[in-house]
């Protein structure tokens, strides 16, 4: 299988065998061959063998591709030819969710039901190794349910505020 993988503003080939029996397979990254095995630990979490090398992998699904934890580092990657398509057809903007990049625990909820969003506003404050990241509203809004609260144990795809978008009619009221 063939992928173009977009990570950060750096895009690259990615071409992959199916897993083998052992769950093994050869990976051509770029212009480098990799030998790969991997071991599902659960729904989220994967433990990933990159040349021998062991590497713990926690990989949320979004809306536009999928945010992958490694080595305390959250990666955003997208499929470059879908990303290409979405552009040409003017769906660049689809919404985002309000959704952790790694398991987390909710620290402080900012949002209420009922109320207005701006774009960019924080909504949710998560911690994760032991780093506070704000999560923000992905779009103008209202928030129409907050499926959170504080202490709770979040993961990556799990929307933790709904809001529903700000229409262009709405806004000119």
């Amino acid at each position: 299988m063939n992928f173009r993988l977009k990570i950060g503003s750096e895009t690259r080939s990615l071409e992959a065998s199916p897993l083998d029996e052992t769950r093994r397979t050869t990976v051509m990254y770029g212009e480098i061959t990799h030998s790969v095995a991997v071991d599902a630990i659960d729904d989220n979490h994967l433990n990933v063998r990159l040349d021998g090398r062991s590497l713990n992998l926690f990989v949320g699904a979004a809306a536009d591709g999928a945010w992958v934890w490694a080595e305390g580092r959250a990666r955003f990657v997208e499929d470059a030819d879908k990303l290409q398509r979405r552009k040409s057809s003017g769906l660049l903007d689809q919404p985002v969710a309000v959704t952790p990049p790694t398991p987390a625990t909710v620290m402080r909820v900012m949002v209420e039901v009922c109320q207005m969003v701006e774009k960019g506003q924080p909504c949710v404050v998560v911690s994760a190794m032991k780093m506070e990241l704000t999560l923000a509203a992905p779009y103008a809004g209202t928030v129409t349910a907050v499926n959170t609260q504080a202490g709770a144990k979040v993961m990556p795809g799990e929307i933790l505020v709904d809001i529903e978008p700000l229409t262009e009619a709405k806004a000119d009221e």
